[in-house]
């Protein structure tokens, strides 16, 4: 209805004049996001979307942003993410009695994710696929150096690792492959739309209670999300009130 609209609006349009003032400041603290560093963040997030590299542009598109105003989104993120930490995280602290109290109170809840540790190859049409295949299985090739000197996709340069991804976000026919090998097994080449694609199962780790010192940055974290968004606000309402803001609507 028109009362949520004007809502919704004026949120989006205070969340845009803040992105401005903390660009000035972050311009005056001579504080700022490289593109080689939002080029790193978007293809850290291809990965993590587990869509293929020459898939993701077609995705985007879909929800109607194009690339250029997706990384700059990114840019954006990374540099209130930046001043934050700049001018409100060193200010904000989590007293060690409070991290072990909510650990012994939520001690049931403090469970590790599952998560995947995989290598990629991703090879265009025109190699000898089978060859280089045959060679990795010989042991003629190591996989790592196969993936640095043939591979597209953007893990090559890690000899095609990826580490760390959550279960819950890889899509279905990732859990379907994965779950078909074993730790150190690859899959046969598998033809998709940019070339053939190897897969290697490099370890899986199954959820699991998480000992105090494993869950204390989790907790640290839980604990200073309200503090840094309090702190954050009141940052933001200096930058206001500091500033000569003319909207015209």
């Amino acid at each position: 209805n028109e009362a949520k609209m004007e809502t919704i609006q004026r949120a989006v349009l205070d969340s845009m004049i803040d992105d401005i003032l903390i660009r000035q400041e972050a311009k005056r603290f001579k504080v700022s996001v490289s593109d080689v560093e939002v080029e790193g963040e978007l293809q850290k997030a291809i990965s993590r979307s587990g869509v293929p590299p020459d898939k993701f542009d077609a995705e985007l598109k879909k929800q109607g942003t194009p690339r250029e105003l997706y990384k700059e989104r990114i840019s954006d993120m990374m540099l209130r993410q930046r001043m934050a930490n700049f001018m409100v995280t060193r200010k904000v602290f989590v007293k060690p009695e409070e991290v072990e109290e909510y650990y012994q109170k939520n001690k049931d809840k403090m469970i590790g994710e599952k998560t995947a540790d995989f290598s990629i190859m991703l090879m265009p049409e025109n190699l000898p696929v089978k060859n280089i295949y045959d060679q990795i299985r010989s042991g003629k090739l190591s996989f790592e150096d196969a993936a640095k000197k043939y591979s597209a996709e953007s893990s090559a340069n890690e000899g095609g690792k990826i580490t760390g991804i959550p279960w819950d976000r890889l899509p279905p026919d990732m859990h379907r492959l994965l779950s078909s090998l074993k730790d150190g097994e690859m899959s046969p080449p598998l033809r998709t739309q940019g070339g053939f694609v190897v897969i290697r199962r490099d370890k899986m780790t199954e959820a699991k209670a998480l000992s105090f010192q494993e869950a204390m940055p989790r907790i640290e974290e839980t604990l200073r999300a309200p503090l840094l968004e309090e702190r954050f606000k009141e940052y933001t309402s200096q930058l206001r009130s500091k500033a000569v803001i003319d909207i015209r609507l």
